[in-house]
């Protein structure tokens, strides 16, 4: 592929490099394989993680030398080419623009950036021309992150990274339960937190929780030891996953979440049993709190291989995001939502944090809060850059029907003063607070257009 060539050629060429990659859990995965990777070459580089790049921020990146922007960029063209002149790009995000720089884009060479592969996958791809296979174990974390396992496997391009991670030794895939701490939360909180799916009258209420486990006859300890779910025997998860399906189902939870109850799951060979980095989908998590916590700079290194201080502030910061995410649902349950002709509003003004307004709205689905039948649309204040984000999320049956979330997103934005983009199912934007009605308006026009 010429494209990934000329990106390969631009890191053979120099020796030193700014990199810069989104805030989230495929982006910091993104980042620290290309951090990695020109650590490994012997080139001196810095990593600047950021949830959006903008005119304002680019501003503050320009000092650096020899950009690479890793699952950021190709949306960002514009910006790029009026502010930076030697730059490399390697994304998986829907392009705008164009230009005569290094630019290594899913779509650009036949992946679908939404499914098939992440940021974190096409920053691999280059990490492997140089020989470093044993980066692909990142790869699925950031694939994992960015939801492309949501119909219960990996798809795509995905396939043969994640056949390549385990040929290097680096990842073990299975058939198991796909709900978060497998490995790292005791049975009693991996059932009381469960929200992928929730269970109504057993997430959130930690005596319901240990009851129904009693009732399986699961023991919570061994000993002096508390269990995890990764202890248990075959017939012990036969027995959970049976009964959870079936509960389920009596709470009237939708089919299509219960059936992801079961799926592939990935586990990374060089990691601690029971810890928050030896299942993908615990890893992913740990450094979406990171990122979204405006600690990126902490989920990197973990990401590069820090077990010490910053795996430790990590699981703090994981802590934290977790209990903040139940808040945000319990809010939104509270004060509910708005019923648009195209969509569902959450708007939370500054009682939830922009940073985690799109993961929650997404998460109204699971929770039975709002219907499948339209996306969700989440806005919050953010204090910071003065702003009002917007953060959308959409389901694959929307999607094949025509709903593509990053052009509605993107065109609403831009009509209003503001900038947005993003994938078919998950896209985002900022504008003026004093336009909140006027995106509402574009993007409802937006929407009305599908299929796009």
């Amino acid at each position: 592929m010429e494209q990934l060539k000329r990106v390969v050629d631009f890191i053979r060429d120099r020796e030193e490099f700014m990199v810069v990659c989104h805030y989230d859990a495929d982006g910091l995965a993104a980042g620290a394989i290309v951090s990695s990777l020109l650590d490994r070459l012997g080139k001196k580089n810095t990593v600047v993680p950021t949830k959006q790049m903008d005119s304002e921020r680019i501003a503050l990146i320009k000092g650096g030398k020899n950009h690479i922007f890793t699952d950021f960029g190709s949306g960002q063209i514009p910006v790029l080419e009026e502010h930076l002149t030697d730059y490399a790009i390697i994304d998986h995000h829907a392009t705008l623009g164009e230009t005569d720089k290094p630019h290594f884009n899913a779509h650009l060479v036949g992946f679908d950036g939404a499914t098939e592969i992440s940021g974190a996958g096409m920053s691999y791809l280059v990490a492997r021309e140089f020989g470093f296979k044993d980066l692909s174990a990142m790869a699925i974390v950031g694939a994992v992150g960015d939801m492309q396992d949501s119909g219960g496997r990996l798809v795509g391009h995905n396939r043969i990274i994640l056949a390549e991670a385990v040929e290097a030794g680096a990842i073990t895939a299975k058939t198991d339960i796909r709900l978060f701490g497998r490995h790292s939360r005791l049975l009693t909180q991996f059932i009381t937190f469960a929200s992928d799916p929730i269970f109504p009258g057993l997430t959130g209420d930690e005596g319901a929780a240990k009851a129904f486990l009693s009732q399986l006859g699961i023991p919570l300890r061994d000993g002096d030891d508390w269990l995890r779910y990764v202890d248990l025997g075959e017939d012990q998860k036969k027995k959970l996953i049976s009964a959870l399906y079936v509960y389920g189902k009596q709470q009237r939870v939708p089919e299509r979440y219960l059936k992801s109850l079961v799926g592939e799951v990935y586990e990374l060979t060089q990691e601690k049993d029971k810890s928050f980095v030896k299942d993908a989908k615990d890893f992913a998590t740990l450094l979406n709190a990171c990122g979204r916590h405006e600690e990126g700079a902490i989920g990197l290194e973990v990401a590069k291989g820090d077990r010490g201080d910053y795996y430790k502030r990590a699981e703090a910061l994981l802590l934290q995001h977790r209990r903040m995410l139940r808040e945000g649902i319990e809010w939104a349950k509270q004060h509910g939502t708005e019923d648009h002709k195209s969509f569902y509003l959450l708007d939370a003004g500054d009682k939830i944090k922009d940073t985690l307004i799109g993961v929650i709205a997404g998460m109204l689905y699971g929770a039975q809060v709002i219907g499948q039948d339209k996306p969700i649309i989440g806005l919050s204040f953010d204090e910071a850059e003065g702003k009002m984000k917007a953060s959308g999320r959409a389901t694959w049956p929307l999607v094949r029907s025509g709903v593509h979330l990053g052009k509605a997103m993107k065109a609403a934005a831009s009509a209003v003063g503001g900038e947005g983009g993003g994938h078919n199912i998950a896209a985002g934007a900022h504008f003026p607070p004093g336009r909140r009605d006027d995106f509402l308006k574009a993007l409802e026009k937006e929407l009305a257009r599908k299929p796009f």
